[in-house]
């Protein structure tokens, strides 16, 4: 069984059930798995449970949501799983940028977690497309905002891309970055726009990746490979434990 983390509030997440964008994320992770994948809420997502539960691994989902507008405590739980569990984990878009914060810095001694954008635009972006949220506090439209299927290079040879090609299709949806590879990370991939599309940590299978692989649609099916790939990685992880 793999945990998917959905980093929504737990009335929303409760009261809305399965998202379309989360459904599909736990469609395409048990497919590429071939096992069941359980759905949490962040705020109920803890070490604990994941002791209580054993997974065989841990997916963290991407989020819509500034990240000053959500109390850092409530990342706690995300943030002890991924110092402490001893099992294959994947972050993906936020849940990518959550992981940069996590091990750039002790958590609990910060206030507030603010939005890293990637930049503002600029009068050589006349017609890079605008995209606004329909909110004051929440309003996009002077940022770039990487928002389709974009070349992603590989540049460093791992497990997680075995079968693709040096340069990858990935879907993007984000205005945000890790700015800095925090310690004990390597850079596995990048693209014109993010420095840091893909990272791996050095000692532990944790990845992180500013893309969505569980966004694919045809023909652009490199993502649906990099699922199946992460599979892989969970599946000789525990094979090597026995």
């Amino acid at each position: 069984m793999y945990i998917l983390v959905v980093v929504q509030a737990r009335r929303d997440y409760y009261e809305q059930g399965l998202s379309t964008a989360t459904g599909l994320t736990k469609v395409r992770l048990e497919r590429a798995a071939g096992e069941p994948c359980l759905v949490v809420s962040y705020q109920e997502f803890s070490l604990n449970l994941v002791n209580a539960l054993k997974p065989r691994a841990v997916v963290m989902n991407g989020f819509g949501k500034h990240f000053q507008s959500r109390k850092v405590a409530s990342f706690y739980g995300m943030d002890e799983v991924l110092h402490h569990a001893d099992l294959p984990i994947l972050g993906i878009c936020g849940s990518h940028q959550l992981m940069g914060f996590s091990f750039a810095s002790d958590l609990r001694k910060i206030k507030r977690l603010a939005d890293q954008p990637m930049r503002k635009l600029t009068g050589r972006d006349a017609d890079v497309p605008r995209k606004g949220q329909g909110s004051p506090d929440y309003d996009l439209s002077g940022d770039y905002v990487a928002d389709g299927f974009f070349p992603v290079q590989r540049i460093k040879e791992d497990p997680l891309f075995r079968g693709l090609p040096k340069t990858m299709l990935m879907r993007c949806a984000h205005y945000c970055e890790v700015k800095e590879l925090p310690p004990g990370f390597v850079r596995l991939a990048s693209s014109a726009h993010c420095r840091i599309e893909a990272m791996r940590h050095r000692d532990r299978p944790l990845y992180g990746v500013q893309f969505h692989p569980e966004k694919y649609e045809a023909p652009f099916f490199h993502g649906r490979r990099l699922l199946e790939n992460f599979a892989e990685i969970v599946n000789r992880f525990w094979r090597d434990r026995r």
